[in-house]
């Protein structure tokens, strides 16, 4: 079932919004994402093998920008309750299709993850995203709801762009281009935009930053991942392999994802 929620009046979440829209059904049939696994890197492992949950077995859990709901149709399979939200229609759109085609019982609910308020305090024994964490402004207002909807001790995963995406990759040299780690810079979206929207935006954040936000917001850290992609070879272009999230989508980027993480994971604990 998938419900709707008034949207934020913020232009940076609804362009993003829009322009999740305008590339949804690109993505979706250039990236091949696993419905039987939870993906974290292109050509890495993913949670079958990192094993960063443990056992969902009946464990009820929110996937923010949660796309076509991969993540959640898979983790439903392992025994969790779950809802997926996002922000865009069109990947709601598809992840019903999943749904339907999986006989995936998953709650649908386009809203904005940044402040999910329609959600009761205490609702959830996990929050996970994958690749939603870096479009969201107020990174801190996210963190700070997320607790208040996890049960005590829960468990709130964030994997995320790693912070050396946000600088040029020079294909000549074999290497990034990084001008100032430190203060890394915003990624404003090249992708076609909708009439009356400005192109999206991607922020990137270094590690200590994440690290403050998520302690501050009332969360202990408990492992930081960097996945490495073990599957990075010809035959997971053709979803050959083990890796939960491969496709066409990734193959321009190969040297890049070979030298230099794409991803960082943090697995944090709620304290407070």
């Amino acid at each position: 079932m998938l419900r709707l929620f008034p949207l934020t009046t913020d232009p940076i979440k609804r362009d993003t919004g829009a322009g999740w829209d305008e590339m949804s059904e690109a993505y979706q049939r250039d990236s091949d994402i696993s419905l039987d696994d939870v993906h974290y890197a292109p050509f890495a492992m993913g949670e079958s093998e990192l094993n960063l949950l443990g056992s969902v077995e009946g464990k009820f859990i929110l996937e923010l920008a949660c796309g076509a709901a991969q993540n959640s149709i898979a983790l439903t399979k392992w025994g969790a309750k779950c809802v997926g939200m996002d922000i865009s229609p069109k990947q709601l759109r598809q992840a019903a299709k999943y749904c339907a085609q999986e006989s995936a019982q998953v709650g649908l609910v386009r809203g904005d993850m940044e402040r999910p308020s329609m959600f009761a305090p205490g609702s959830f024994d996990v929050i996970i995203s994958s690749f939603g964490w870096e479009f969201i402004p107020d990174l801190s207002a996210c963190f700070k709801s997320c607790n208040s909807l996890l049960i005590p001790g829960g468990t709130l995963l964030v994997c995320t762009a790693h912070p050396l995406n946000a600088f040029e990759w020079d294909d000549r040299e074999g290497a990034a281009l990084v001008t100032d780690y430190f203060s890394p810079p915003v990624e404003v979206w090249e992708a076609p935009v909708a009439d009356g929207h400005g192109p999206g935006m991607t922020f990137f954040r270094t590690y200590s930053e994440m690290f403050d936000l998520l302690t501050r917001s009332g969360f202990s850290v408990e492992r930081v991942v960097e996945p490495f992609p073990h599957y990075l070879t010809d035959e997971m272009d053709a979803g050959g392999g083990k890796s939960p999230y491969v496709g066409s989508y990734w193959s321009a980027s190969r040297e890049r994802l070979s030298r230099m993480p794409f991803a960082i994971i943090y697995l944090a604990r709620k304290t407070a």
